[in-house]
């Protein structure tokens, strides 16, 4: 059937009035338990989308949802709050709201409590979170949904838990590209300097299994050197800040810290020979891509992961839609100095 599909239309096919109709769908009193189901079932069959800003209309009933992202890196998650809030906007007729909360993710203990603490006061009608890693905070979801609290993942996931939905990337395959790129880009290679999280973080562990699996895979006997950096302390340790300028190779930087090592090698007489490799795009990064002191980074649009997960709870909540994707994975997009303008925001405003 083509067309928006209205009370009068389900009326019409059941032989009903549409005033009856219009009850069982605004969920009001008077109608029969076997009416009740022949409409539902019939508004399932049509495809039938309640006519949510007149449903706000009527009832002005808000429904606020609270956004509970990490602090660090600053320049991906402020373009992940930014495009929450545009996003937001698109719904503000239909009563829906956006509450970002910007909290400390390491050690994930503080931003496990913080959770916790949100679901207790229960404010929301809806929580979407960025955990910092994934088995840890299974507990704390399953809590919320239990509770009634529907909970979404955004840029990391909780695959154990009950949460409603995913969006955001495989970071087991950014691994294994990053690993890619470098082998690529060498003209030899026989050690690679590969810079994460100290903490064993789910993201952390995928990325440096796909970053070993590639070489794994590929048969190539390349010495990989893990060093653990705290991106809340960017001050580089004397140990590995020889390792770095020692290594001959490349650099694969796994955290939110590639701008920070580029930095670090163009003031310390960089060596056009050394491979960098990291992920995501902010103006620092840009300027060391554009020196070709980063050779490339991984992208995956914060946000378009933003709006989709906006869009997500809006259907979940406001259009009934129990049917979305259990998790949508954000392409990840190779960035070089010849395609690099297009990843900056160079709009000060």
């Amino acid at each position: 059937m083509q067309g928006k599909i209205t009370a009068k239309m389900i009326a019409e096919e059941l032989g009903v009035s549409t005033a009856t109709v219009d009850r069982v769908l605004n969920n009001r009193k008077g109608v029969s338990e076997k009416t009740i189901k022949r409409v539902k079932e019939k508004a399932d069959e049509l495809g039938y989308r309640p006519n949510t800003a007149a449903k706000f209309l009527s009832t002005q009933k808000r429904t606020e949802v609270g956004f509970i992202l990490p602090v660090l890196p600053e320049y991906f998650w402020d373009e992940v709050e930014k495009a929450i809030e545009k996003s937001a906007e698109l719904y503000a007729d239909f009563g829906f709201g956006a509450h970002i909360h910007r909290v400390e993710a390491l050690p994930k203990e503080r931003q496990i409590n913080y959770i916790k603490k949100m679901i207790e006061n229960n404010p929301y009608d809806a929580l979407v979170i960025s955990p910092i890693d994934a088995d840890p905070f299974t507990e704390v979801i399953n809590e919320g949904i239990q509770r009634g609290i529907p909970i979404f993942t955004l840029n990391n996931d909780v695959p154990k838990s009950n949460r409603i939905s995913f969006v955001g990337g495989d970071y087991y395959q950014a691994g294994f590209l990053a690993a890619e790129l470098i082998y690529l880009f060498a003209k030899e290679l026989n050690e690679v300097i590969l810079i994460r999280e100290d903490e064993d973080s789910f993201q952390m562990a995928n990325k440096e299994k796909g970053f070993r699996d590639y070489f794994q895979f590929n048969g190539l006997n390349i010495k990989i050197k893990t060093i653990p950096v705290i991106s809340d302390h960017i001050q580089l340790d004397e140990v590995w800040k020889k390792e770095i300028l020692r290594s001959t190779n490349a650099i694969y930087v796994a955290n939110g810290i590639l701008g920070e090592i580029a930095e670090y090698l163009h003031e310390n007489q960089y060596n056009d020979s050394k491979i960098l490799i990291g992920h995501d795009m902010s103006e620092k990064i840009y300027q060391y891509i554009e020196r070709q002191i980063v050779r490339a980074t991984i992208c995956q649009d914060p946000a378009s992961q933003a709006m989709i997960t906006v869009q997500n709870v809006f259907d979940y909540l406001l259009q009934g839609d129990k049917e979305l994707n259990a998790e949508t994975i954000i392409k990840l997009e190779i960035v070089t100095k010849a395609n690099a303008q297009y990843y900056i925001n160079f709009d000060k405003n």
